[in-house]
C-alpha cells in the first residue's frame, strides 16, 4: 500500500510539471541560454515604456499647401476673329476658339491672360470709332470686343486679366472703366487698372488656399493715347519704362502688404524680336531684386526665352525668381503670310506651383513648366496645345499632313527660343 502511495504522489507531481511547461507557468532555457515563451519565441521579458519628458514634444509634420497659377499671352481679336464669332442678331459666340485649351486653364487655381482689348460695348464713341473693331485707325490698331468673349473665356477656366498694356486707353477713360465693370461682374479678377485712386492704392492680392499671391501689372506705352490728367491712377504706366521707381515700389508694397508670393508683370520689349532687349533683363533683374518671385512679360508677339535668375539674400542664399520674358500672342488674327513669320502663331502657357509652410510662413515654387499651343487661324482660331497634338497624331484637329510636319518643327523651334539661357522645369529643386 505505502508503495502504490508514493507511487501515486510522484505521478501526480510529474503532471503538475507537465501542466506548468504546457501553460508557460514556467520558461524552460534554450540552447543559447535564452528563455522562450509562447510558440518558442524568445521572451522579451516585462516590457516598460520609457517616461515622456514633460518638457519635451514631438515635432508635428509641417502643413504644407500648394496652389497653382497659368499664365497665357495676349488676347485682341481681330475684326476676322470677331466676325466668324457673329451668329446673328447682334449674338457672338467664341467658345469654339478655346474647347481644345480649357483643361489646361481648369486645371489651375488662378489662370490669366493679358487683356489686350476693351470691353465696352458696341456703341461707345471715342476717336470717332463705336461698334466692335480690331484694325487699325489713323495708325494705331484699337481693339474693342463683345463682352461674350469673356464669357467664352470664363467658361474655359480663365479668371483673371492682366490689364496694363499698351491698348488699355482704346477706348479712352469710359471704355476702360466701362471694360473693368464687365469683366469683374463676370467673376475676373483684374491687376494694373483701376476705377479710382483708393482701388490703385490697394495691392492686387488674392488668396490661394491659403497663399497670399500679389500681382503688380504695368505697361511701358498706352500707343500714345493720353491716361487724362488727374486719373493717372487708371493704368499703372511707366513710359518706356524709362524710371523703375513705381514699380519697384509696387513689388516692394505688395510684399509689405502680407504677399507670400509676388508676380510682377511687365508689358514690354520689342515686337516680333524672340531676343529680350538688355533693358528687358535689366528690368527683371531689379525686380528679382525688389523682392518679385515671378517675372510674367508680355507684348512681343512671340515667343522669348524663360530663365531663373538669382538675388542674393543677407544670409548668403540665394533666392530664384522665374523670368518670362514673352509669352507670345494668345488670341489673334495675326499669322503668316499676313505677317512676315508664322511664329506669331504661337504662345506660351505658363504653369507654376506654389507651396507653403503653415507652420512658419515660408512660401517657395515648388514645381514649373510650359505648354506650346498654336493658333489654328482656318478653324475658327482653336488654340491647340501642340504637345497634345503631336501625341494623338492630327486626326480630330482638322489639320492636313503638311501643316502637321510644320507644327513637329515649330514646337522645336520654340523650345530651343524658351530654354535659350538654360531654363529647364523644375530646375531651382
Amino acid at each position: 500500500m505505502r508503495k502504490i502511495g508514493i507511487l501515486a504522489l510522484i505521478l501526480f507531481i510529474l503532471g503538475l510539471a507537465y501542466l506548468a511547461v504546457e501553460n508557460d507557468w514556467i520558461t524552460l532555457p534554450t540552447a543559447n541560454g535564452e528563455n522562450t515563451g509562447e510558440n518558442g519565441n524568445p521572451d522579451p521579458g516585462p516590457i516598460t515604456s520609457p517616461e515622456p519628458d514633460p518638457g519635451t514634444e514631438p515635432n508635428p509634420e509641417p502643413e504644407i499647401r500648394t496652389a497653382t497659377l497659368a499664365a497665357a499671352g495676349g488676347a485682341y481679336p481681330h475684326d476676322v476673329v470677331i466676325n466668324e464669332a457673329h451668329v446673328g442678331g447682334g449674338v457672338y459666340d467664341f467658345t469654339p476658339s478655346f474647347e481644345f485649351i480649357a483643361p489646361y486653364f481648369k486645371a489651375a487655381d488662378v489662370s490669366m491672360v493679358n487683356l489686350e482689348t476693351m470691353q465696352a460695348g458696341p456703341d461707345l464713341q471715342f476717336w470717332g470709332v463705336s461698334g466692335y473693331t480690331g484694325h487699325e485707325v489713323a495708325g494705331i490698331y484699337t481693339f474693342n470686343a463683345p463682352l461674350s468673349l469673356s464669357e467664352a473665356l470664363k467658361d474655359a477656366g480663365v479668371n483673371m486679366y492682366v490689364m496694363a498694356n499698351n491698348h488699355s486707353m482704346d477706348r479712352g477713360l469710359e471704355g476702360l472703366k466701362v471694360t473693368l465693370e464687365n469683366v469683374r461682374s463676370l467673376g475676373f479678377f483684374t491687376a494694373g487698372a483701376y476705377l479710382n485712386q483708393e482701388e490703385r492704392d490697394t495691392p492686387d492680392l488674392l488668396d490661394l488656399n491659403g497663399i497670399k499671391v500679389g500681382f503688380v501689372s504695368y505697361t511701358f506705352s498706352t500707343n500714345g493715347l493720353p491716361i487724362p490728367e488727374g486719373h493717372e491712377y487708371a493704368v499703372n504706366f511707366s513710359p518706356f519704362f524709362e524710371d523703375l521707381s513705381p514699380f519697384i515700389a509696387d513689388v516692394k508694397r505688395t510684399r509689405e502688404a502680407g504677399a507670400d508670393i509676388v508676380v510682377a508683370m511687365p508689358h514690354w520689349g520689342e515686337e516680333y524680336n524672340h531676343e529680350p532687349s538688355p533693358q528687358q533683363r535689366d528690368i527683371a533683374r531689379r525686380l528679382a531684386e525688389a523682392g518679385a518671385d515671378i517675372v510674367l512679360g508680355g507684348h512681343p508677339h512671340v515667343l522669348q526665352p524663360m530663365e531663373w535668375i538669382y538675388t542674393e539674400e543677407e544670409d548668403g542664399t540665394k533666392r530664384p525668381t522665374m523670368v518670362v520674358y514673352s509669352t507670345g500672342n494668345f488670341y489673334s488674327n495675326q499669322y503668316y503670310p499676313r505677317l512676315d513669320t508664322d511664329m506669331v502663331e504661337y504662345g506660351l502657357l505658363v504653369n507654376i506651383e506654389l507651396s507653403k509652410n503653415m507652420s512658419d510662413g515660408t512660401a517657395w515654387i515648388s514645381d514649373a513648366g510650359y505648354e506650346i499651343y498654336w493658333s489654328h487661324f482656318a478653324w475658327r482660331h482653336r488654340l491647340l496645345v501642340v504637345s497634345e497634338v503631336l501625341a494623338n497624331g492630327p486626326e480630330g484637329y482638322n489639320i492636313d499632313s503638311s501643316r502637321y510636319q510644320i507644327l513637329q518643327q515649330r514646337y522645336q523651334d520654340n523650345k530651343d527660343i524658351i530654354e535659350r539661357y538654360g531654363f529647364s522645369e523644375n530646375k531651382p529643386f
